[in-house]
């Protein structure tokens, strides 16, 4: 499958706006707060811009839809909510549906080295099953898509934990949701996640030597 996709679901890409101090803090033992930042507007756009080559309803979320960084995008924009993860989730999620979308799809910008193949493995399997669910090593996941507003999936969740998965899941078995789960893959968070990633995408600062051990 390749091209842009007319009938699959309406995307919602939770992003921050790019703040020094305010995202990524977690590469700032080898970075700068500015350089962090840099950094993750870098991975925001290329979520973004891949996004809005497959598919053809793509939302951006975020704290602050003013910020100049969402300029140079013409997307939907939509104001996340207050609360935690969940909350703000809920709520564009319900709106969403409100709306009129068919499913959704959510997606972070965690993310830039996700192959497109992950994007339509989505499209594939969602008519199959209720829920599918891309699942990262830290416990989390990298993407969520739903064909109803499956709301309990995102209540009573420890967000930033590496519960995150283990509770979505049981809570789909609770509600006898139908979850299918795409194969392990891995977030973009820390600086050897981002050496990690250099071979298939170019992070916009230089990385740290590797030490030779001499």
């Amino acid at each position: 499958m390749q091209g842009k996709v007319n009938d699959g679901p309406h995307v919602i890409i939770m992003c921050k706006a790019p703040v020094p101090g305010f995202v990524k803090t977690r590469l700032c033992s080898d970075y700068s707060a500015n350089e962090a930042a840099e950094i993750h507007q870098a991975m925001a756009t290329t979520v973004i811009e891949r996004a809005n080559k497959i598919f053809s309803h793509v939302s951006i979320a975020s704290d602050d839809i003013e910020h100049p960084f969402f300029k140079t995008f013409t997307l939907n924009m939509i104001s996340q909510s207050e609360g935690d993860l969940g909350i703000r989730m809920t709520h564009l999620l319900l709106q969403a549906f409100a709306d009129g979308a068919g499913s959704i799809l959510f997606l972070g910008t965690d993310s830039p080295h996700m192959p497109e193949s992950r994007l339509y493995q989505v499209i594939e399997l969602l008519p199959e099953c209720d829920v599918v669910v891309g699942p990262v090593e830290d416990g989390g996941y990298d993407l969520i898509a739903m064909n109803q507003p499956y709301a309990e999936l995102f209540q009573g969740i420890q967000w930033s934990s590496e519960h995150v998965l283990k509770e979505t899941m049981k809570r789909a078995k609770i509600s006898g949701i139908k979850i299918k789960q795409l194969a392990m893959s891995y977030d973009l968070d820390t600086p050897e996640s981002l050496k990690r990633v250099a071979p298939i995408w170019h992070p916009p600062v230089s990385l740290p030597e590797k030490d030779s051990g001499n």
